[in-house]
């Protein structure tokens, strides 16, 4: 019998989490183990766990903020310990799409040997430009599920244990911004497949969900401190996998980006410009983890 559980990612929002945690619970294919990692400063969301008096559930508090990144390491680590087989990779905010997601996402676990990661939805991924390439969706309507090189985060994702046991973990020095990406892209070297579930992923895109890693280079963007985590972590995955044609695109693209912000008037050209420079400074210099409040 699989062992189904997972852990949430919370950062100061407990009502909010409560609701997520009670919507898992509902699933037709409920986890029968959840952790909390806490990436709280306070012990609101601690005494919020408490009062539930849920055996199911365990809590850990990081003690600071790890960002996504760091918990989903921590959170990985605790569920390989407690014996899972297959782990739900949850955020507090991004609850899955309806309550059969587990039950529909293991359905297809066995249409592939090496099968050892599941998402709802996914993309192939273009090294040299280090780009996500569209999966299209005349594929999705003829197959049931697809193999694919990137896991969409925040969409249910699940990992098996296996992927653990190789030492596949997120890399807690990115703290925010691409660090599915790089697990999925470490899963693939080892030879792990991924598939996603094509009705769930037909699904999403019936409903407009994104599904892709966005980083457009005319859209104006609302926060700019993603912008200065999302190049940093680009450059640091692009060495850590040896993608050196991806690593000279990024520069040069980024470049032209950080002069293309001028586009939407100075205030948020010289921003936009500070940043992108900030990020090339800071990753010549090799500083990682937080260093910008979000």
């Amino acid at each position: 019998m699989i062992r189904l559980g997972g852990f949430i990612i919370t950062h100061n929002r407990p009502k909010i989490l409560l609701e997520t945690i009670k919507f898992l619970f509902e699933q037709t294919q409920p986890p029968e183990l959840l952790w909390i990692i806490d990436n709280s400063v306070n012990l609101e969301t601690d005494h919020a766990i408490a009062s539930l008096l849920d055996p199911r559930l365990k809590y850990y508090r990081m003690g600071f903020n790890a960002g996504p990144a760091g918990a989903a390491k921590q959170g990985l680590k605790l569920c390989g310990e407690s014996g899972l087989d297959w782990i739900y990779w949850g955020n507090d905010v991004d609850l899955p799409e309806n309550t059969e997601i587990f039950e529909r996402l293991l359905s297809i676990k066995d249409e592939n040997p090496y099968c050892r990661i599941i998402g709802t939805a996914g993309n192939f991924f273009d090294h040299r430009k280090g780009e996500i390439k569209r999966i299209q969706t005349r594929l999705l309507e003829r197959k049931s599920s697809v193999e694919v090189e990137v896991i969409s985060g925040g969409l249910s994702m699940l990992v098996h244990r296996d992927v653990l046991g190789a030492g596949i973990f997120p890399d807690p020095d990115l703290f925010f911004g691409f660090e599915v990406l790089d697990f999925c892209l470490k899963a693939n070297r080892k030879g792990f497949a991924m598939l996603v579930h094509c009705k769930l992923f037909l699904e999403l895109r019936a409903r407009h969900i994104p599904t892709d890693f966005e980083w457009s280079l005319n859209e104006k963007k609302t926060n700019l401190v993603r912008e200065y985590y999302s190049l940093r972590n680009l450059l640091y995955i692009s060495d850590t996998l040896t993608l050196d044609a991806m690593k000279k695109r990024l520069i040069w693209k980024w470049i032209g980006k950080s002069v293309y912000g001028f586009r939407y008037g100075p205030i948020y050209g010289f921003k936009n410009f500070r940043m992108i420079w900030l990020a090339f400074y800071h990753y010549r210099l090799g500083v990682k983890g937080k260093t910008l409040d979000l």
